[in-house]
């Protein structure tokens, strides 16, 4: 059983996993936000100063003190893992060796004490948290008629951000179709035939179209640094790092109404060329992508245009995307569906 992507209501045993693993997560949260609030980024050993100002106590400064200092012996941690134990689950919090670097970590940024009293506590609850995931599982095994039965899925609508929601729905290339050919009746001596052709023909994928087909005026901005602070700015979670690239996407409202944006960069230490893009579509019409390009050379952020939540009185569906060039790779958030 995967009781983090369990929509169904948990059983007893693994509710006590998820209030125990929790329970750790929360010490380690306040932790971090000290290291946030009172610490200063300091790039690795060897390592360039950053030309743009880094967040202290962030995951990808979190997973950088604990590979520098060697926190986690015989682990290897990146800043997916921090988030998974910071997020409390049960699988990481488990780890007692990587819940620890965390917390020495997040004290180290803060420059606040972490004693060997205090990785002992840790170690006990995160032993106590593996505990309760064993038992769990062997309940599981014991009594599978006591797990609660699925019930049907309905449709919940996603919690709304300003005046947009979420779908899960993700890029994907049009399914193949089948075309049936022709149909001829032969009548060959008295007799009928029927012949049937069935013919299988892929549809091409449609290209999303120019960035501001449709759109008019301030539909669209350009210039979306100069209009928009992304600090001030509200950014949608997860972020869309991956490997060298980092990039997010945010919302903010201007002249009264909200606009989405993407923006891309890339780690100084191993910069890579890639971009953000937008991509906006109104009900049953083409999406159209705003693309920025991000070069190998750029150490600071690059932005898309900002697109609005409506156009031409038509609510409209954005998804913001991060990619890289070389090797090919891109990263999306859900679709989402605004002006519901």
């Amino acid at each position: 059983m995967n009781p983090s992507s369990a929509k169904e209501p948990l059983p007893p045993w693994w509710r006590q996993v998820e209030d125990a693993a929790q329970l750790v997560a929360s010490q380690l949260n306040a932790a971090a936000a000290r290291a946030a609030r009172d610490g200063v980024y300091h790039p690795p050993p060897g390592s360039p100063a950053p030309r743009r100002r880094r967040q202290p106590g962030s995951l990808r400064h979190l997973a950088e003190v604990i590979r520098t200092h060697r926190l986690a012996p015989g682990a290897s941690v990146d800043k997916d893992d921090v988030a998974a134990v910071l997020a409390g689950e049960p699988r990481r919090v488990s780890d007692p060796v990587v819940v620890v670097a965390v917390a020495r970590a997040s004290h180290l940024i803060a420059g606040a004490p972490f004693t060997d009293e205090d990785a002992g506590r840790l170690e006990v609850a995160s032993a106590h948290v593996a505990a309760l995931v064993d038992a769990a599982r062997q309940a599981d095994e014991r009594a599978p008629r006591a797990v609660p039965v699925p019930r049907p899925e309905q449709d919940v609508a996603e919690p709304e951000i300003i005046d947009a929601y979420f779908t899960t729905r993700r890029p994907r290339r049009r399914r193949w179709t089948l075309i049936a050919a022709a149909l001829g009746v032969l009548a060959i001596a008295g007799a009928a035939t029927a012949l049937v052709v069935l013919d299988r023909e892929p549809e091409q994928p449609v290209a999303d179209a120019e960035c501001r087909l449709g759109a008019t005026g301030a539909d669209i901005i350009e210039n979306t640094p100069q209009l928009f602070d992304d600090d001030a700015a509200t950014r949608i979670d997860p972020v869309l790092d991956f490997d060298q690239m980092n990039g997010s996407a945010r919302y903010a409202r201007h002249d009264g109404r909200t606009y989405y944006w993407g923006r891309a960069g890339s780690d100084d230490h191993d910069p890579h060329a890639g971009g953000a893009r937008v991509r906006w579509s109104t009900p049953g019409g083409r999406w159209r992508s705003c693309a920025t390009p991000l070069a190998r050379s750029e150490r600071g952020y690059v932005h898309t245009p900002a697109v609005a939540t409506t156009i031409g009185g038509q609510p409209v569906t954005v998804q913001i995307c991060l990619w890289r060039d070389d090797p090919r790779r891109e990263n999306c958030t859900v679709e989402i569906s605004n002006g519901r």
